[in-house]
C-alpha cells in the first residue's frame, strides 16, 4: 500500500513540475494596427519635393481600428479611410484615403511602407515621399 502511495505521489509530482514549468516571459510586441489605432498622432515630418511638415502644424488624426480615419485641425474636421496590409515581402503597407478638398490632406492619400515603427513614431515610405507621424 506505501508502494502504491509513494507511486501515485510520484507521478502526482512529476505531473504537477510538466505542467507548471517555467517559460521565460515573452515581451508583447503590438502589431501596427495596434499602434495606429490607440491615442491621436500628428505629422511630425513630410517631406515631398521638399519639406512641407509646417503645413501640418495644427493636424491632428485619429486612426480607428474599425479602419476610419479623422482627424481636425484648426479650421475643421475631416473624415477617410484607412487600411493596413502586407506586401510581396510581409512588409506592413497602410493605405490613407482622406475624404476632402484640402490640398494638404490629399497629399497624404497614398500607400505608404511602413519603415520604422515604435510605440509613439511610426514612418513610412510612398511613392516619392516621406511621412513621419508622432502620437500625440
Amino acid at each position: 500500500m506505501k508502494t502504491k502511495n509513494l507511486i501515485a505521489g510520484l507521478i502526482l509530482f512529476i505531473s504537477s513540475v510538466n505542467f507548471t514549468s517555467c517559460y521565460p516571459d515573452q515581451d508583447y510586441t503590438p502589431s501596427t494596427k495596434d499602434i495606429l489605432s490607440t491615442g491621436k498622432w500628428s505629422v511630425d515630418y513630410y517631406y515631398a519635393g521638399q519639406d512641407k511638415t509646417t503645413q501640418y502644424t495644427n493636424y491632428e488624426f485619429n486612426f480607428q481600428g474599425n479602419g476610419v480615419v479623422n482627424g481636425k485641425t484648426t479650421t475643421g474636421e475631416f473624415t477617410g479611410n484607412w487600411a493596413l496590409m502586407k506586401d510581396v515581402n510581409r512588409n506592413d503597407v497602410i493605405e490613407i484615403n482622406i475624404t476632402t478638398q484640402t490640398p494638404e490632406l490629399t497629399e497624404l492619400n497614398e500607400i505608404w511602407k511602413i519603415t520604422d515603427r515604435s510605440h509613439s513614431i511610426i514612418s513610412m515610405n510612398g511613392s516619392s515621399e516621406e511621412l513621419r507621424i508622432r502620437k500625440l
